[in-house]
Formats: C-alpha cells, structure tokens, sequence
C-alpha cells in the first residue's frame, strides 16, 4: 500500500491549548459533551460547546425586552447550567453565554445587521466553515439561539437564531431552541 497522509486525533496533557483543540465536559444530570478551543488572548480561551445541551425558550413570554441579558436563557445558564459543570472548570469559567451572530456569521450580512441588535464581535476563524455553525442535539440537527435581539423595529418578540444548515434565522423568544454554550476558561 502506499503511504497516505492522514491527520489523527490524539489525546494528551497540555497546558497549552490551541485553536481546534477539543476538551470533554460532563455537565451533571445534563450530560458529556465536547467544546472546542475558538480564540485564545492574554484573557484565556474561548470555548464553544460542539453540540447543544438542551433546548429551551429565549424567554417563558414572547418578548425579547431587556435582550439576553435579562432574559429566562440567561438565568437558566447562571444559575442551573454553570452549577452542572465540573469543579476543576467551574472556579476558572468566566463569562458563560451562548455565540453571537458576530461570533459565527461575522457583519458582511446586510439582512442580519438590519435586523439584529449589533455585537462588536468578529467571525471566529472555524466558524467561516459552515460544518462548524451547525450543531445537534440528541443526534438530530436543531435550530440554535444566539444572544443577539432582533430589532424592535421589526419585531418585539424575536432573538437570532442558528437555522439547522448553518444560516441566521430568528424566531421567537417564546419558542424551545438549542443552547450551544460558550465560556471563556481563563488562564
């Protein structure tokens, strides 16, 4: 045979991490899931969840009033789903959320910035790759929320939402999407 060049994955101890790198996180009565390495700073890394963990509403009434941050999403991920992380995590955590549009589609959309509140954020480097947009949850892609409103010139009930082939949506608040979390694991 002869030779081929293939790229393996390979477990290892490290106290480096490098953008792509994956790292297992069980979340207690929720789960094992993996989160990848999306942006390094002076701050520490950034990870995204790979998959959803659950699906739920933006918010328990349909309106996206005060945004993400006062939202029932918020709450839940402060309050329920950082206590499910691990210990050796949870003390180093900083800033859990969910993606913004920034985050994943970057501002080059005229419709998105139109209609979703803005984020300062820029395109993280795998997400130029639609595959890496796309999350499941339970083994079958899902529509996932991401922490932008929509504007109240168009709609008073609505956030941005990942559509299961990788492209902004958005929807309303009140409906049960995916939570893809991101945390920042300072250093």
């Amino acid at each position: 045979m002869e030779n081929i060049k293939v790229s393996r994955r390979q477990e290892m101890e490290t106290k480096e991490i490098m953008v792509g790198d994956q790292i297992l996180v069980s979340l207690a009565e929720i789960g094992d899931f993996t989160a990848t390495a999306h942006k390094i700073t002076d701050k520490g890394v950034l990870f995204i969840f790979d998959d959803y963990v659950t699906s739920r509403p933006m918010n328990n009434r349909r309106t996206n009033e005060g945004g993400y941050e006062e939202s029932d999403l918020k709450k839940w991920i402060d309050n329920v789903l950082l206590a499910a992380f691990p210990e050796a995590l949870k003390s180093r955590i900083a800033d859990l959320s969910i993606p913004t549009v920034g985050e994943l589609f970057g501002h080059d959309d005229e419709w998105d910035n139109e209609h979703f509140e803005p984020d300062e954020d820029e395109q993280l480097p795998l997400m130029k790759e639609r595959r890496n947009r796309v999350a499941y949850l339970d083994n079958e892609w899902e529509w996932g929320w991401l922490r932008n409103a929509v504007k109240q010139s168009f709609s008073s009930a609505g956030f941005a939402r990942v559509y299961g082939g990788g492209d902004t949506a958005s929807g309303r608040a009140s409906a049960s999407r995916g939570v893809r979390p991101e945390f920042w694991l300072v250093r």
